[in-house]
């Protein structure tokens, strides 16, 4: 049995937390500041807003979805307890603790990835064959635009508070262009 904690419970950490329950043998742990999870308790889920509470269910994997000024502080705790790590990007909105998350990372041979899942993705994927076979021929200079939309799902709020322009919440060029940075 594999023990999987997910930290944060908003859109990505509920498609962790959906493709998780398609393997056998895992049970899920969400850590996350959510009160309305009655549902995930219902299926035999644990939910808990203290970190220290699902530590003590020993996870073997910490799954980080929460606000991207979050993802290292929380990273290191899982890191310092043992677990592998998968953090979905980006990986932080600042340099500060990275290097201490690396050290205690390597220091303890831990398993750790960060999500850029536009890499599998069949068209990068073609590009990268064809450069790879010289079909296109030498690449010297590459441009990138990356748009985003504006959300219209809530008209009567300012786009600019959203988490897409909220540095602290991951937004700005590190959240929209960090696929095109990683496939380049």
């Amino acid at each position: 049995m594999i023990k999987v904690l997910i930290v944060g419970y908003g859109s990505i950490g509920k498609r962790h937390l959906e493709n998780f329950l398609q393997f056998k043998d895992i049970q899920l742990i969400v850590y996350t500041k959510r009160n309305d999870l009655q549902l995930l308790k219902k299926k035999g889920i644990k939910v808990s807003n203290s970190l220290t509470e699902c530590l003590k269910e020993n996870p073997d994997i910490g799954v980080i979805t929460n606000e991207t000024s979050l993802h290292i502080p929380i990273a290191i705790k899982l890191a310092k307890e043992g677990l592998d790590l998968f953090l979905e990007k980006p990986l932080s909105n600042s340099l500060k603790d990275v290097e201490k998350l690396h050290a205690i990372v390597k220091k303890k041979k831990l398993i750790t990835q960060m999500g850029c899942n536009l890499r599998f993705h069949p068209c990068i994927k073609k590009i990268k064959s064809l450069i790879e076979q010289q079909k296109i021929g030498r690449i010297l200079s590459a441009q990138v635009q990356t748009c985003s939309y504006l959300p219209d799902y809530h008209p009567w709020e300012d786009y600019r508070k959203g988490y897409a322009a909220r540095k602290d919440l991951g937004g700005g060029i590190i959240l929209t262009q960090i696929h095109e940075i990683d496939y380049m």
